[in-house]
């Protein structure tokens, strides 16, 4: 019998039993969405599911902080990755429209910005790691955090810029 056996018939037999309380980590996007017409600035809606989470876990350790983070930053980039096809594909069909732009120059443009936009992220969010990193357990609900809302704040930019080219 190997040693992990023997521990399993160690617990069974004294009656232990580990706990049995799950985790719900879910995040309802369409809360979300609801939230946008209730603010004028619609970044006070970032970061409230994630709070619910929070609470609905227990709260405290900062596992549950980074899981919940991490679930809303998920949303966010979903959000953020329909918000990108969707204004490329505006800026493709605006260049097709023989305004005089050159071919390419506003779906390129939108690229590199959004590609300088991950550079961005990844830079503000390591600086704010390296600013956790004495603390260690906290790396992983600031990372999350951070990434949840820098997506959320990119999202937002691209919704606005939709309306440029649409009008």
């Amino acid at each position: 019998m190997g040693i992990k056996s023997v521990l399993t018939l160690l617990v069974v037999s004294l009656g232990w039993s580990a706990p049995c309380s799950a985790q719900d980590f879910s995040i309802d996007e369409h809360l979300i969405d609801r939230c946008f017409p209730l603010h004028d600035d619609p970044m006070r809606c970032v970061g409230q599911q994630a709070y619910e989470c929070i609470l609905r876990n227990g709260g405290g350790p900062n596992m549950v902080l980074g899981a919940c983070y991490q679930a809303e930053a998920i949303v966010w980039d979903r959000f953020l990755n329909n918000a990108y096809r969707e204004t490329m594909a505006l800026a493709k069909a605006r260049e097709e429209m023989d305004l005089g732009y050159d071919a390419g120059a506003l779906s390129d443009a939108l690229r590199d910005m959004q590609r300088a936009w991950i550079e961005f992220r990844d830079a503000r969010c390591g600086n704010v790691i390296a600013i956790a990193k004495p603390f260690g357990s906290q790396v992983s609900a600031v990372s999350s955090q951070c990434k949840m809302e820098e997506t959320a704040r990119q999202y937002f930019v691209l919704r606005g810029l939709r309306q440029d080219y649409v009008n």
